[in-house]
């Protein structure tokens, strides 16, 4: 998701990812996919074949936390070296803290009531682009907004429908990422 929100703001708010530049956000793309995705999805399959989880879909509420912890980790170096090793403009540093929270903040949510990790992040996206639109009346973050929506509305859905989490957890979900990610944007740039 981190990777889909950086190239949405390449193409269709790209003030908001300066001093980035349009030789360079191949490679800082590669490398949140990375550090972001590719690196996890391993350590959750070494989680599996260790048999530290029983199942990929993690519906176990307590063998959550592990992975979960492990992604708060990835995401908090990612945002780290972005911060010390990288140019990055306010804003970009403020969105990948942000995620890095929300993920944190899933994982504490964790250890008393299962969250939708999927809808914290679907939504987390809507809150940020919905601020970065408020913010940067230059963008045209519109049309993925709405896109987004519809996804997040599917991805919403589906956990419903795979049984995977009930109502609550799915708002519980939707309801931290979006507020926590909106309000970072209004409040911190």
């Amino acid at each position: 998701m981190a990777t889909g929100l950086l190239a949405i703001l390449y193409l269709f708010a790209p003030t908001v990812i300066q001093p980035i530049s349009e030789s360079s956000i191949r490679l800082v793309l590669l490398m949140v996919f990375i550090l972001t995705y590719v690196i996890p999805l391993i350590s959750i399959g070494m989680l599996k074949i260790t048999s530290s989880i029983s199942s990929y879909k993690l519906s176990n509420r307590r063998e959550r936390l592990m992975p979960f912890f492990f992604v708060t980790l990835y995401y908090g170096l990612t945002t780290y070296l972005f911060a010390s090793k990288l140019v990055l403009g306010y804003t970009l540093l403020v969105v990948f803290s942000t995620i890095t929270a929300v993920i944190f903040l899933v994982t504490v949510f964790t250890f008393f009531i299962k969250i939708s990790a999927h809808s914290a992040g679907a939504w987390g996206i809507i809150g940020f682009l919905v601020a970065l639109h408020y913010k940067y009346p230059d963008s045209r973050l519109m049309f993925p907004i709405l896109v987004g929506l519809i996804i997040a509305g599917i991805i919403n859905s589906s956990r419903l429908y795979l049984n995977e989490h009930n109502l609550k957890e799915v708002a519980y979900g939707s309801l931290l990422g979006f507020s926590v990610s909106f309000g970072a944007i209004l409040i911190l740039t």
